[in-house]
């Protein structure tokens, strides 16, 4: 271990400055590493790509404590993504549902600047909090046998409208029994692998060789 004293730390892929006595945050890049690279393997499934996309959007929220580092996080991750084959619909749309995810004004279009940055901030920070309360309940449901996991095959298509329907049958006729409602289970929906096109044809090719 070496110890330094210094302005500045990377930790974790943070850069973290004392500017003039104000802590200053954003997003370190190694240098001795090729930029615009993606952990990309042919195996993976297609939802992952939206996967990647909108967490390192969110950890540019995070490390971010300028609008203007925030700006430039995005933009070198876009061009990542574009430099890997995406296209420039695919990012506008990530981009838009990512702001509409975080927006904390259901009520207005998300306007990302200089003066909403820090209530776009502070509402990924709460939606983060929530998601590890949300965990830790799921785990404990676990722990007391009361959850119940269901994995189905997803590829493409309106995932979330299944989800929704699923989940109002659910509670419209299930836990509407009195003798199923006194175990208070829970359901979980997930989806297993879902291929790409190339993944799968390549496969079978394999099984004539």
């Amino acid at each position: 271990m070496t110890t330094f004293i210094s302005s500045d730390v990377h930790f974790l892929h943070a850069a973290i400055e004392n500017r003039k006595g104000s802590l200053h945050t954003h997003v370190h890049h190694d240098s001795t590493i090729q930029p615009f690279l993606l952990p990309y393997e042919h195996s993976h499934p297609r939802l992952f790509h939206r996967q990647w996309f909108r967490a390192a959007l969110i950890r540019a929220g995070q490390y971010c404590s300028s609008f203007e580092d925030f700006e430039d996080e995005r933009l070198y991750i876009e061009l990542t993504f574009l430099a890997n084959g995406y296209s420039l619909d695919f990012i506008k749309y990530h981009i838009k549902r990512f702001l509409t995810r975080f927006n904390p004004n259901e009520q207005k279009p998300m306007n990302l600047n200089r003066s909403t940055y820090l209530s776009f901030r502070n509402e990924l920070f709460r939606c983060i909090d929530q998601q590890k309360r949300d965990l830790f309940e799921e785990q404990q449901l676990q722990k007391n046998h009361q959850l119940i996991q269901l994995h189905y095959l997803f590829d493409w298509g309106s995932r979330c409208q299944f989800n929704q329907k699923f989940y109002q049958y659910w509670s419209t006729i299930l836990e509407q029994d009195p003798e199923f409602k006194k175990y208070r289970l829970k359901i979980k929906l997930n989806t297993k692998h879902c291929y790409s096109s190339n993944t799968l044809l390549a496969r079978s090719n394999n099984t004539y060789l």
